[in-house]
C-alpha cells in the first residue's frame, strides 16, 4: 500500500499520469494519423463518431468522480472497511449505464447524425465505427473505474505500462485493418473500432486482476443487498454534480460541432488536427491536475486543508509554466505542424491561425483543469458545475454561434468563444480557492 500524504511528491506522481495520458491521446491520434493516409473522409467520420461517444461516455464520470472523491478520502481518513460497497456502487452503475447508452446509440444513431448536422457523406464510416464499439461499451464503463481505484491507491505507473500495452497493441492493430499486409482484409474504419476495443480490453483484464489479486477487491452479490441509504445517497450526490460539469462541457461542444459541420468538412478537418496539437499543449497540466486531485483527496480525508491549500497553488504554478512554453513553440511551429497531418493549404492556413488564438484558450482551462479537480476531491462538487453550465453556454456555445456563425468568422470565432469561457471560469475558479470558500466540505469524519 502506498502512503500518500503531504510529503509525496505531486510532480513524481503526475509523470507516471503524464505519460499514461499521452499514449491514450496518441493511441487516438494514430487512429487520426493512420486514417489521413487512407482518407480524408474516414477522418472526419472517426471524429464524428468520437464527439458523439466522448459527449454519452461522459457519464461514466457520475461513478467514477464519485468512486475518486469517497476512495481517496476514506483511505486518507484510514477507513477502509466501507470500500468494497463503494467498489460494488461504481461497477454496478457503469455496467447499467453502458447497457443503456448502447441500445440508445444503436437505435437512434441516425436521428444523433441529423442533429449535429453531420455530412451525409461521413454516415456509413461514421455508424460501421459505432456500431463496432456498441457492442463492447462495458469495456471502458469497467475500465474508467477501475483506472480510478487504481489511481487513488497512488498506483499511477501501473495505469501507465498497461497505456504502453494498449497503444502498441492498437497501432499494430490499425496497420493491419487499415493497409492489410501479407493479403489480409482492408476493413477501414471498422478496423480502426476493432483494434481500439482489442486493445482495451487486454488493459482491462489485467487492470482487474490487479485490483482482484493485489488490493483483494471482492465485490459480492450480498454487497449491493448490504449497502445503506446513506452511502448511496453520499454517492449519488457527489457523483451528479462532479460529473455535471465534464458532462457540461460534452453536451456544449457537441452543440459547437454541429456548428462547425455546417461549415463543410474542411472545417471539420482542420478542427480535428488543431485539437490534436492543441491536447499536448496542456497535456502535462492535465497530468498534474490529476495527481494533484489524488493527494488532495488523502490529505482532505486526513483533516489537513491548510496543506491541500498549498499543494494546489504549487502544482497551479508548475502548470502555468509549462502550458505557455508548449503553446509559445506551437504557435512558432504551427504550419509545420498542421503539414504533418494534411497537405491542403486551406487546412494549413485556417489551423495556423487558430493555433494562434488557442493560447488563450489553454491558459484558462490549466486553472480550471486543476483548480476544479482540487475542489472535486475536496467535497466542493456544486460550485463548479454551476459555473460551467453558464460560462459553457452562455459564454462558449452562445459566443460560438454568434461570432462564428451568425457574424461569419468561422472556426476563429468559435475558438474566440471558447478562450473567453476558460478564461472567466478560471478567474472565478481562483478567486473561490485564495477565499477559501472551498473548506470544510469534506465527506468522512475526521477523529
Amino acid at each position: 500500500m502506498i502512503r500518500i500524504d503531504e510529503q509525496t511528491n505531486v510532480v513524481k506522481m503526475a509523470i507516471p499520469i503524464f505519460i499514461e495520458v499521452l499514449l491514450f491521446m496518441i493511441m487516438g491520434n494514430v487512429d487520426t494519423m493512420m486514417l489521413s493516409r487512407f482518407s480524408d473522409i474516414a477522418v472526419a467520420a472517426v471524429g464524428n463518431a468520437n464527439q458523439i461517444l466522448n459527449t454519452v461516455l461522459i457519464v461514466f464520470n457520475v461513478t467514477s468522480a464519485a468512486t475518486g472523491i469517497m476512495v481517496t478520502q476514506y483511505l486518507g481518513a484510514r477507513k477502509n472497511e466501507v470500500l468494497n460497497q463503494i467498489y460494488a456502487m461504481a461497477f454496478g452503475f457503469n455496467v447499467l449505464l453502458a447497457g443503456a447508452i448502447a441500445l440508445l446509440l444503436y437505435f437512434f444513431q441516425v436521428a444523433i447524425f441529423g442533429w449535429i448536422h453531420m455530412p451525409q457523406e461521413l454516415y456509413s464510416d461514421t455508424a460501421a465505427y459505432l456500431n463496432v464499439t456498441l457492442g463492447f461499451l462495458f469495456v471502458p464503463a469497467l475500465f474508467t473505474v477501475s483506472s480510478v481505484i487504481l489511481k487513488s491507491h497512488g498506483q499511477t505507473k501501473v495505469t501507465m505500462f498497461l497505456a504502453i500495452g494498449m497503444n502498441l497493441l492498437n497501432v499494430v492493430g490499425n496497420a493491419v485493418f487499415l493497409f492489410g499486409p501479407f493479403g489480409l482484409p482492408i476493413l477501414g474504419v471498422r478496423g480502426v473500432a476493432i483494434s481500439t476495443v482489442v486493445s482495451r480490453s487486454f488493459a482491462l483484464v489485467v487492470m482487474l486482476y490487479i485490483l482482484i489479486r493485489h488490493y483483494r477487491i471482492r465485490i459480492k452479490l450480498k454487497h449491493y443487498f448490504e449497502l445503506s441509504k446513506a452511502e448511496v445517497l453520499k454517492f449519488v450526490k457527489l457523483g451528479l454534480p462532479s460529473a455535471g460539469e465534464p458532462m457540461s462541457y460534452q453536451f456544449s461542444q457537441m452543440v459547437i460541432f454541429s456548428m462547425i459541420n455546417l461549415m463543410g468538412t474542411t472545417a471539420v478537418t482542420t478542427k480535428i488536427y488543431v485539437q490534436i496539437l492543441v491536447w499536448f499543449t496542456y497535456l502535462a497540466s492535465l497530468a498534474l491536475a490529476q495527481a494533484n486531485a489524488i493527494i488532495v483527496g488523502h490529505l482532505i480525508g486526513a483533516g489537513k486543508e491548510d496543506a491541500a491549500y498549498r499543494l494546489t497553488l504549487r502544482s497551479l504554478r508548475y502548470s502555468v509554466i509549462i502550458t505557455l512554453t508548449m503553446s509559445f513553440v506551437f504557435i512558432l511551429f504551427r504550419k509545420p505542424l498542421i503539414s504533418i497531418f494534411t497537405s491542403d493549404p486551406e487546412i494549413i492556413a485556417m489551423g495556423a491561425t487558430i493555433l494562434l488564438v488557442d493560447i488563450f484558450v489553454e491558459l484558462g482551462r490549466i486553472f480550471n483543469l486543476v483548480i476544479i479537480n482540487a475542489f472535486k476531491s475536496a467535497g466542493d462538487v456544486y460550485f463548479p458545475v454551476i459555473i460551467g453550465i453558464f460560462s459553457m453556454w452562455g459564454v462558449s456555445t452562445l459566443g460560438a454561434y454568434i461570432l462564428g456563425v451568425h457574424l461569419g468568422f468561422g472556426l476563429v470565432g468559435i475558438w474566440v468563444a471558447m478562450a473567453a469561457d476558460e478564461i472567466l471560469r478560471g478567474i472565478i475558479m481562483f478567486v473561490r480557492l485564495m477565499r477559501g470558500n472551498w473548506r470544510g466540505k469534506q465527506i468522512v469524519e475526521n477523529h
